[in-house]
């Protein structure tokens, strides 16, 4: 009964100390500025620039660097040959063209050079060249390489802004990165994101792993390309993953230290000289793995040699699993086409492998693929 009694004490002591809280705000007096600020809705939404200083400063930043890039990046414009195997059918007296192909590009030497993909050109028999300035140019193809979906362009022109080609080794994975191009025909579209991820693979015929992105690319992107903060060419824009023709949040890049080696190649020789390692190899499947002895499926199987190849030089027999490739570790075939393909001509380097249950190890030196 005390307890109850107590309680009911509690209660009442809680209630009027309510009571009398509320009855002092609502006689006291309101302020003048309070009542400014009350009345006035510009006064209350409007955020002074001094309150966010870290803010408005990166916004400021972040301007300026989509303005220092964007006079580099290009847009191209693709005329296509009808190819030699169709007859041309006349209409009225005119003959029947392809549909011009869009994409972008963008310039990496004060001579002209300039990076795209080799899908944006095609069997183009004239590409043109359009500035952020307005200025548009014949280019002309130094070079291609299929198997890296890469083009270098050229063009004769003054006072031209290149941007530097960074080191794709030392991206990380969600770092913000920016896309510049010309998707849909729309010139200087600027996008912004982040890597998504690295090593994307096997999309493609292509030999080069791949730069995820979540920053919008749309057809058009194709060739134009990712940059860091610190405004330099981190990837080139090369693909999308969708099922229905446009963006869905992944996008796909070709790192810049492939771009670095294609256009030093085309520049040199005109051609890209492909790595050759030689050998033929086998997925190393659960079943085969056992049959082995080994514990996990972690490497590749090689199946043959070739005659006179690097691989024969050195050892490497049919049976052998090569685990390791200049210091990387090998997974699949596709991992270790692409090591290949990653060094360069000339280059030293070692190379893991497991032979009757015991690791071993070689120094093979990497040649020019023949014919190439």
């Amino acid at each position: 009964m005390k307890s109850l009694l107590r309680f009911l004490v509690f209660v009442v002591f809680v209630s009027l100390f309510v009571a009398g809280i509320y009855l002092w705000r609502s006689i006291r007096p309101v302020s003048s500025s309070i009542l400014i600020a009350e009345s006035s809705p510009s006064a209350s939404s409007a955020v002074p620039s001094s309150k966010f200083p870290v803010l408005f400063e990166a916004d400021h930043e972040f301007a300026d660097l989509v303005n220092r890039v964007m006079p580099s990046v290009v847009s191209i414009t693709a005329i296509q040959q009808v190819p030699a195997d169709i007859d041309s059918i006349h209409f009225f007296g005119n003959t029947p063209e392809f549909p011009p192909q869009l994409g972008s590009g963008v310039i990496v030497s004060p001579e002209g050079h300039i990076v795209t993909n080799l899908h944006v050109i095609g069997r183009a028999s004239l590409v043109q060249v359009h500035l952020s300035d307005g200025r548009t140019f014949a280019a002309q193809v130094l070079g291609a390489d299929e198997l890296t979906d890469l083009a270098i362009l050229k063009i004769n022109s003054a006072n031209l802004i290149p941007l530097e080609l960074g080191n794709s080794d030392d991206v990380r994975v969600g770092q913000m990165v920016i896309a510049v191009g010309n998707p849909y025909g729309l010139q200087e579209t600027v996008t912004r994101g982040i890597i998504s991820a690295k090593g994307r693979r096997g999309f493609s015929e292509t030999v080069n792993e791949f730069f995820q992105t979540d920053a919008a690319i749309n057809p058009g992107n194709s060739g134009g390309p990712l940059i860091d903060l610190t405004g330099k060419i981190i990837a080139i824009n090369n693909s999308i993953l969708s099922d229905k023709g446009g963006w869905q949040g992944i996008s796909f890049a070709i790192p810049s230290n492939t771009v670095k080696r294609v256009f030093n190649d085309i520049r040199k020789h005109g051609h890209v000289v492909h790595s050759w390692f030689g050998v033929i190899t086998f997925p190393l499947t659960q079943p085969l793995a056992e049959r082995l002895g080994i514990s996990n499926q972690r490497g590749v199987f090689v199946y043959g040699i070739l005659r006179n190849s690097p691989a024969q030089r050195v050892g490497i027999r049919p049976g052998d699993v090569i685990i390791g490739f200049n210091g990387k570790n090998i997974y699949d075939g596709i991992d270790l086409r692409n090591r290949v393909a990653e060094t360069g001509v000339g280059q030293k380097i070692s190379v893991r492998f497991l032979r009757n249950h015991s690791e071993k190890q070689v120094e093979v030196t990497i040649e020019k693929r023949p014919g190439a």
